[in-house]
């Protein structure tokens, strides 16, 4: 069972970084045995699983690295990393940081990463492309390649179908990219002065 997803989160990015930070606090209290405190806060069992999980897209690799007992280490370095994390949170209160306006600034644009890469993740969820839907995305790039001369020595359909459909999720990333920004444009109004408005915005 490869726990590469999981392993990634060992290193405290910052969005997961803030991810945490905001969490720190605000979830809902449980019975769960408290694995780490953290000044006058604490992380639960309970908790540490949540995180666990939301970091692994498959629930079994994510069952497996809570469980297995060769993932003890794992499972220890991702503990402190986010006790760690949320240190630093808190310090970072005790000492002003957190009001400092380009720090409030570079939090609020994380905020936004994490948030639109959530929307990403749920719209991309169970999204799996049909033979039809390869066929037809396989076309497109051939017709685009033959428009550009470059068509010559294409592999046929069959010899690439096992990666079209990580080029076709992508293609749709970009899609659906473009749709929530639409969605937020249309529900959340944004004017801006005639003089910082980007030249061929609307």
């Amino acid at each position: 069972m490869s726990k590469m997803t999981i392993q990634a989160g060992l290193v405290v990015a910052p969005a997961l970084l803030l991810a945490l930070a905001l969490g720190c606090g605000k979830s809902t209290p449980d019975a769960s045995r408290v694995i780490a405190n953290i000044g006058g806060g604490k992380l639960t069992e309970a908790e540490f699983q949540d995180i666990v999980k939301s970091l692994s897209p498959d629930p079994k690799e994510a069952q497996a690295f809570l469980t297995d007992a060769t993932a003890r280490n794992d499972r220890a370095q991702l503990a402190q990393r986010i006790a760690m994390s949320r240190a630093i949170t808190v310090y970072a209160a005790q000492t002003g940081l957190d009001k400092e306006p380009s720090v409030k600034r570079q939090l609020e644009q994380q905020q936004a990463n994490i948030y639109f890469q959530a929307l990403m993740k749920k719209r991309m969820a169970g999204m799996t492309p049909t033979d039809e839907q390869l066929q037809a995305f396989y076309k497109e790039r051939v017709a685009a390649l033959q428009a550009q001369g470059r068509a010559q020595g294409v592999p046929p359909f069959e010899t690439v179908k096992a990666q079209l459909p990580e080029l076709w999720k992508q293609q749709q990333m970009q899609t659906l990219s473009d749709q929530i920004q639409n969605e937020v444009k249309q529900k959340v109004p944004v004017t801006l002065a005639d003089d910082y408005r980007p030249a061929g915005a609307e």
